[in-house]
């Protein structure tokens, strides 16, 4: 069984047709926002994007930053698959959620490994796909919602949220989240998670290229070698 807060950390990282709205430059109030999610969420049954995450380790001062491709498919409300592929040479790796399980299969070992999120799975998936299929209603159910401002990120204007979680379980794992969702749309374009205290790490990862019809045919699965081993502890 993985732990707790491993399951979590993989699961941020994994970690992104909507109706749009018409908007302006300045930033939206939360409900207008929430409104927007509400209209885009019962559409929401798949995406693909290219994504580049960044990972900052306090205690080292120390950023990474990785790219990588995003499949994300939802077959029901406790269904959800993702796959990221990750494409650095010394980072190259792909990481799969599949209902409660994940994987990680790393190809310059041809190894993989395989945990079980057991009764944490739906808190992952529901932190996975946080602001991508989720209403604007399960939201505010889940989070104080405060408006930060606009904020350009790329050409997009973008509306930034800070959501912090109000179940106490959920706040021992992620403090805060910060979601960035465009003027004209109902899904976020960036993502940041914050570690509890007195951690100060986090992780950002920004969205590009979003195809919220893509073609998947069948169920996602995470393709690997039929000789990739286990990878020992």
């Amino acid at each position: 069984m993985i732990r707790t807060r491993t399951a979590f950390a993989i699961c941020a990282a994994i970690a992104a047709g909507f109706v749009s709205a018409p908007g302006a430059t300045a930033a939206d109030t939360v409900q207008a926002v929430l409104d927007r999610m509400n209209q885009a969420a019962p559409s929401f049954h798949a995406m693909t994007a290219n994504v580049s995450m960044v990972t900052y380790t306090s205690v080292i001062d120390d950023k990474t930053t990785e790219n990588g491709t995003l499949q994300m498919q939802k077959l029901g409300p406790n269904d959800l698959r993702a796959v990221i592929t990750f494409t650095g040479a010394e980072q190259a790796r792909t990481l799969a959620l599949m209902g409660r399980i994940v994987e990680i299969y790393y190809p310059r070992l041809n190894t993989y490994q395989k945990y079980d999120l057991g009764s944490q799975s739906q808190m992952a998936n529901q932190l996975l796909l946080l602001g991508f299929g989720s209403s604007g209603t399960e939201l505010a159910q889940s989070y104080d919602i405060q408006v930060l401002g606009s904020e350009k990120i790329g050409s997009q204007d973008t509306t930034k949220l800070q959501l912090t979680p109000k179940d106490e379980n959920v706040r021992k794992h992620v403090a805060k989240v910060l979601l960035w969702i465009p003027v004209d749309a109902g899904y976020p374009v960036q993502q940041q998670f914050f570690d509890p205290p007195p951690s100060g790490n986090w992780r950002k990862v920004t969205y590009s290229d979003i195809n919220l019809h893509p073609d998947i045919h069948g169920k996602l699965e995470l393709k690997m070698p039929k000789n990739a081993k286990p990878q020992k502890d």
